[in-house]
């Protein structure tokens, strides 16, 4: 589940976010989700835009808005045009979700899924300059298998 919700999360950087997309490159809807979640504008994503944007995806996802992604709910976290996921989570999507959710209560909460936000957000931030870029954001998604 961890894979899942790494996915989910780096779609949703990607869209930000979340977030992490099937590894798109910053042209269409990679690009406009980027500048979505790049509200200053400068070409480049802060901590605090990734956060937010990814923060904004969790909150458009919780549709029961009880403030817990459940299997389902995570699962439909994905950017427009990624492929629907299959009907039923994998064993290995269960295990990530298991990983990820310290609590045991079956869904990740907005404190667990923030935890993962500082791996995410250093893992595109290559050059270790505090921010993420086009090409950063493009580099992580294409390292990633996002969307189910």
């Amino acid at each position: 589940m961890k894979s899942l919700v790494l996915s989910v999360l780096s779609a949703a950087a990607i869209a930000v976010v979340a977030t992490a997309a099937p590894a798109q490159t910053p042209t269409g809807v990679g690009r406009a989700l980027f500048q979505q979640a790049d509200v200053n504008n400068d070409g480049r994503l802060s901590r605090v835009e990734f956060d937010a944007a990814r923060e904004g995806r969790f909150a458009r996802a919780d549709a029961d808005r009880d403030g817990r992604l459940t299997m389902s709910e995570l699962r439909a976290l994905r950017p427009d045009g990624a492929p629907a996921p299959q009907r039923r989570p994998s064993r290995e999507q269960i295990q990530k979700l298991r990983a990820i959710d310290r609590n045991n209560d079956r869904a990740v909460d907005l404190n667990e899924f923030r935890a993962l936000n500082g791996d995410r957000f250093a893992a595109a931030d290559r050059n270790r300059d505090g921010f993420i870029t086009r090409d950063e954001i493009a580099d992580l998604a294409r390292a990633m298998t996002l969307g189910g």
